[in-house]
């Protein structure tokens, strides 16, 4: 009995840091990440992270549905050699974006002229400096106040849950529900996305002006999915009695 729980914490725990791990690689200094960035220098930043982070969250939810229907009708060695094949797609995917990428590209200031291409020329108010934290302070606990954070809870929320429908992270999602524990793996996305949503809420309140290379983000994803992909042949290999492989 003993040994049976042992076994179960141990696949348990490894599905929720293989799902933290992969979502985090996968979703950092992506779209969504700076729908969230650009949200959080233009609205309050708890509202914009709630608002995120509940965009995410259903997304989650989605990928566990379908992720729970496929796993009945497919063995569990398919499922991960599946999950694989997935994963090996975006190795690929990554690879090339890293090798078609221009080395000195800056991938914050790509991102937010996207994001600011498709929200508008709204100006921007950064609620961390002094000009911001006087405009909560002046907002009464009114009728409108209140409206107005629903507004921008919604908008947060449908910015980001549109932008993640059909991103390669919600398919990579659905491949890892489908072939590890269930439960683990939406606490490991669910943690994942919480952390991505606070970093990007961070980023746009106080580190907006940083550069970072494109190339060297699309390069860790695409080792990152590689490894994946060695996890899941792994574990496929396990399941269908083939022991003396080894990664």
């Amino acid at each position: 009995m003993l040994m049976y729980l042992a076994k179960a914490m141990s696949v348990n725990t490894d599905a929720f840091f293989l799902s933290l791990s992969m979502v985090g690689m996968a979703e950092m200094f992506d779209k969504t990440w700076f729908v969230a960035l650009v949200m959080a220098m233009r609205h309050e930043k708890n509202v914009v992270f709630w608002g995120c982070f509940a965009g995410l969250a259903v997304h989650v939810l989605i990928a566990a549905a379908f992720g729970y229907s496929i796993t009945l009708l497919l063995a569990p060695s398919t499922l991960q050699f599946m999950a694989a094949a997935l994963y090996g797609t975006f190795t690929i995917l990554y690879t090339y974006d890293w090798y078609t990428t221009e080395s000195n590209t800056d991938l914050m200031a790509a991102g937010k002229d996207e994001i600011e291409e498709e929200f508008g020329g709204e100006p921007a108010i950064n609620y961390g400096s002094a000009q911001g934290k006087d405009a909560i302070s002046s907002m009464l606990p009114s009728r409108e106040s209140f409206l107005k954070f629903r507004r921008v809870f919604m908008e947060c929320f449908m910015a980001v849950f549109i932008a993640e429908w059909g991103d390669r992270t919600q398919i990579a999602m659905i491949g890892l529900h489908a072939s590890k524990p269930l439960i683990p793996v939406m606490a490991g996305g669910l943690l994942a996305f919480g952390l991505l949503t606070l970093s990007a809420v961070l980023v746009g309140m106080y580190l907006s002006d940083r550069t970072l290379s494109e190339s060297t983000v699309k390069a860790v994803c695409a080792v990152s999915f590689g490894l994946f992909t060695c996890l899941a042949i792994h574990d496929g290999l396990a399941l269908r009695g083939v022991t003396h492989f080894t990664f």
